[in-house]
């Protein structure tokens, strides 16, 4: 009776975990509202910037198109509690709430894909950059 008991626990439990989803690919991601991303914007500008626009003090650059995807294969939950409950990282610790200790768990999850959202954009803007610089280097 207990190996049948444990059996099924098992295989509920199997069951139940699934793969994390994209940030990028998820349907949050891809349906934020301007206003919410707005909501996100307040956010970056008044906490994460300080470390996540350009990488200081151990923050992940937006610029670094390589370390976003990593983080955004990690799916929204995962990033939504590092910020949460804060990180020690390899370069830095960030702490809980980013240090943003007056906002409210919504206006966190809104800065989270706000954050992802900018550095498709800035990330794309960089791109496009390098390409015209190599056009004009002829």
């Amino acid at each position: 009776m207990q190996r049948t008991i444990l059996f099924f626990t098992y295989l509920f439990m199997v069951g139940c975990s699934k793969e994390p989803v994209n940030i990028y690919e998820s349907e949050e991601f891809k349906k934020i509202s301007p206003k919410d991303l707005v909501v996100g914007e307040s956010v970056w500008v008044t906490t994460c910037f300080r470390c996540h626009m350009y990488g200081s003090m151990g923050g992940a650059s937006v610029l670094d198109k390589v370390h976003f995807d990593k983080l955004a294969a990690k799916g929204f939950d995962h990033i939504y509690s590092s910020v949460l409950n804060g990180l020690a990282g390899e370069k830095g610790v960030m702490p809980p709430k980013g240090s943003c200790y007056s906002c409210s768990e919504d206006e966190l999850k809104k800065a989270v894909y706000y954050i992802f959202n900018l550095a498709q954009i800035v990330q794309e803007a960089e791109i496009i950059n390098q390409s015209v610089g190599e056009e004009n280097s002829y």
